[in-house]
């Protein structure tokens, strides 16, 4: 009888070993970039980032390693394809030195993409003249809320850079992310183009603002890159501080450069027929309106009309009767700082008894600010 019991506790004993075994196996096929029961580690999560090589053989740097809120971050910068590397000051994509994976609030932020192909061929069916629209997203690494969970990847923020020219040869993409607004070109680089929303440009402006409003302490931030919708490339940066406000002015002197830039690269467009008696009215219209009149319109005087758009009818959906036509002209003006912006604006003629009435402002569109020279 208690060689029986001793050979049952043999085989139990076995098989938990076995089945501990099988365990361990499963955890570590099941790994990624976050592993369960590091040891090592107070919480047993660990985040592991690496980033950088063009050349296919690649290279890599060991970076700093830190810890924070239960989670280890081990940087390791690497330049190979599908990695995303940092640094404070700007990057030489073929020789890139000064790279770091850890910031301070108020540091300025470059980064390149480091991608597997050329831009051409990822974006193998875009036509010769296409822009190709690439996505930057900014998230957030939250530490887990128990042992068992894995790290949380919150999104922040993010914005389409628009690449064409020569740059759609190249299998990097540099990205000034927060730029020294005294010293950047972003907004005015050949090939690269943000869009403007309202009064605000995407891209350096937005990624400040969004650096502006962490709280204090670190962060773990993940930059990651989207072609044709998928991703292509990604890094890992850790930033700390007390007082992330210090981004705002940053943000406002990048909306600035942009301004700055349109400015310089804005062209009056050109028209697609002349009506020099409607160009009157249009000029008539444009300042008896209440936009015009309470100055919501940045304009002392008109200096130039072009129609860029013809007549169009709108008809009534169910009867086709026709309720209007209406016409699109850019116009130039002199702005109360003594500057010249133009802004697209739509006219309009309604129908009634059987005839086209007088032509009546309708809407105005953005300023675009330009040089006055130009207008000559």
């Amino acid at each position: 009888m208690t060689g029986a019991l001793m050979l049952w506790a043999s085989i139990g004993s076995a098989q938990l070993g076995n089945l501990k075994g099988i365990g361990k196996k499963v955890l570590e096929k099941s790994g990624s970039a976050v592993e369960k029961g590091n040891p090592g580690s107070n919480t047993g999560n660990e985040v592991t980032s690496s980033q950088g090589d063009v050349t296919g053989g690649g290279s890599s740097v060991e970076g700093t390693s830190s810890s924070s809120a239960g989670m280890s971050v081990h940087s390791v910068i690497s330049t190979e394809p599908g990695n995303v590397v940092f640094s404070t000051s700007p990057i030489d994509p073929a020789s890139p030195e000064g790279l770091t994976t850890t910031f301070k609030a108020g540091d300025h932020v470059y980064a390149v993409a480091y991608l597997p192909q050329t831009l051409k061929e990822i974006y193998v069916n875009a036509g010769p003249n296409e822009k190709l629209q690439v996505e930057i997203f900014i998230y957030e690494i939250k530490p887990p809320l128990y042992d068992y969970q894995q790290p949380r990847e919150e999104q922040l923020t993010f914005a389409n850079m628009y690449i064409s020219d020569n740059l759609k040869q190249k299998n990097y993409l540099v990205i000034e992310m927060v730029p020294d607004p005294a010293t950047t070109l972003i907004y005015n680089t050949p090939g690269i183009t943000w869009k403007k929303f309202g009064k605000k440009y995407e891209g350096p402006v937005n990624f400040a603002e969004t650096l502006s409003k962490l709280g204090p302490g670190e962060h773990t931030l993940k930059v990651v890159v989207h072609c044709y919708y998928s991703p292509a490339a990604s890094g890992t940066m850790k930033i700390s501080g007390s007082d992330f406000g210090v981004y705002n002015p940053i943000a406002e002197q990048l909306n600035e450069a942009g301004l700055n830039a349109g400015m310089a690269n804005a062209e009056f467009p050109a028209a697609v027929t002349t009506d020099k008696i409607r160009e009157g009215q249009m000029v008539a219209a444009l300042k008896n309106s209440n936009d015009w009149k309470t100055g919501f319109i940045d304009g002392t005087e008109v200096l130039k009309a072009a129609i860029t758009y013809d007549w169009e009818i709108r008809r009534h959906e169910i009867s086709g009767a026709i309720l209007h036509r209406y016409c699109i002209a850019c116009m130039a003006v002199k702005t109360k700082s003594g500057g010249c912006a133009y802004y697209r604006v739509t006219f309009q003629e309604d129908y009634v008894g059987d005839k086209f009435q007088l032509l009546r402002y309708d809407g105005v569109g953005d300023k675009v600010m330009m040089d006055c020279a130009k207008l000559k």
